[in-house]
């Protein structure tokens, strides 16, 4: 399994997903798959029951220091090794990518 910890906007609590923002793509070797976000304002909670919605496996994260810092938690079973495109680019980039070796207490189900 592989985790993509995304950050999220300073401002969360309204995202505003437009065509400029809405495409997310995971990488498997020279095989992508690209997945459009519904145009829309969005809370946090809105906004991954959307990408569940789409077929992928998000969840909301957390990291406990220095501060409470949020983040969405893509979950891949399959082996894509990278995550991309102008959504990851609009909410802030990735905070890292791990293969389940942080501890499950930083995964806040839903």
């Amino acid at each position: 399994m592989k985790r993509f910890w995304l950050h999220l906007p300073d401002k969360n609590d309204s995202l505003e997903i437009t065509t400029t923002n809405n495409k997310l793509s995971l990488f498997e070797s020279s095989n992508e798959k690209v997945y459009t976000i519904d145009i829309g304002k969005y809370s946090l909670e809105k906004l991954i029951d959307n990408l569940v919605s789409k077929g992928l496996n998000a969840k909301m994260g957390e990291i406990k220091s220095p501060k409470n810092t949020k983040l969405i938690v893509l979950f891949s079973e399959g082996s894509f090794t990278n995550v991309s495109g102008n959504f990851v680019t609009f909410i802030g980039g990735i905070e890292s990518i791990d293969t389940g070796d942080r501890q499950e207490g930083n995964i806040i189900h839903t």
